[in-house]
């Protein structure tokens, strides 16, 4: 029994190629035109499947009808709640599981700060919501629901046993605290924009100013910085949690470069074009 328990997968390496390969798969999506416009934008920048037909004036061939058909399973948009309702749901029950209280300083000190995550994206989800109509692939919501089980596991399952360093404690934790607040900002004066104005309008915010997608920085320093502050005893990183963030800022990189061009086909492309998407003066 204990040398075929041995011989099972490390789980941290499966979750490590787990992430590498969803990100993978949407890098994969998004090289492809006929798989991107059905199955990437979502929200206000979904495009509906049926569009591609025009584009076929013939018989649509059987693998056009397919990716058609696939692509109309969509769920509400709204649903984006149920992500930060499970990774809440899944700091709780690892704290209890664990259990946390007998945990060292380290993995505490990380566990608080993945809760206050999915409580501030849940309280932001509920507050700032429009009741818009709009949807998403379905595929999508399985995919972050995976990725908050897992990312919740991500934490602790390289086991971070030692006790943080001054340098962690007085950098690492201010710099997660600032992510927060300043994708807090954001969130909040994207939905004042919104709300204020009856309609989207060119983001501009004071702090952000030639960025259009200034809170998903703000994810990926969060996962990146938790990343380092999460790492086990004799290492600079948790790679488990790293390869967690290769998928994050995958699935927001792309989503980026979905959200410039519908800026640019709503607003214009020579009031767009020259801001950046995610990394201030380079992308």
């Amino acid at each position: 029994m204990a040398s075929s328990l041995e011989d099972l997968p490390n789980p941290a390496l499966l979750l490590r190629v787990a992430y590498l390969a969803a990100s993978l798969l949407i890098l994969v999506l998004q090289s492809v035109p006929a798989l991107r416009t059905r199955f990437l934008a979502y929200g206000s920048r979904a495009t509906a499947p049926n569009t591609t037909k025009e584009h076929h004036p013939q018989q649509p061939s059987a693998v056009t009808q397919l990716l058609d058909h696939v692509a109309t399973i969509q769920v509400p948009h709204n649903y984006f709640t149920h992500f930060y309702i499970t990774s809440v749901a899944c700091s709780l029950f690892w704290a209890w599981k664990l259990p946390l209280w007998h945990a060292r300083p380290q993995l505490q000190i990380v566990w608080a700060l993945m809760l206050l995550q999915g409580l501030r994206r849940l309280l932001e989800s509920y507050t700032y919501t429009s009741t818009s109509k709009s949807t998403m692939w379905f595929a999508h919501w399985i995919l972050g629901l995976a990725f908050y089980v897992t990312i919740n596991i991500a934490i602790w399952i390289e086991s971070p046993g030692r006790i943080p360093s001054d340098w962690a404690t007085a950098a690492l934790v201010p710099a997660i605290l600032t992510a927060h607040a300043l994708q807090h900002s954001y969130h909040d004066y994207l939905y004042r924009l919104r709300t204020e104005n009856k309609g989207y309008q060119l983001p501009s915010h004071s702090l952000f100013p030639n960025l259009l997608c200034p809170h998903y920085t703000c994810e990926v320093a969060i996962y990146t910085l938790l990343s380092f502050l999460a790492a086990p005893e004799g290492r600079w990183v948790n790679w488990t949690l790293l390869c967690g963030t290769v998928f994050v800022a995958t699935n927001l990189g792309v989503t980026a470069v979905g959200t410039k061009q519908w800026y640019a086909d709503k607003f214009g492309l020579d009031k767009v074009g020259p801001r950046m998407r995610m990394v201030p003066g380079m992308w």
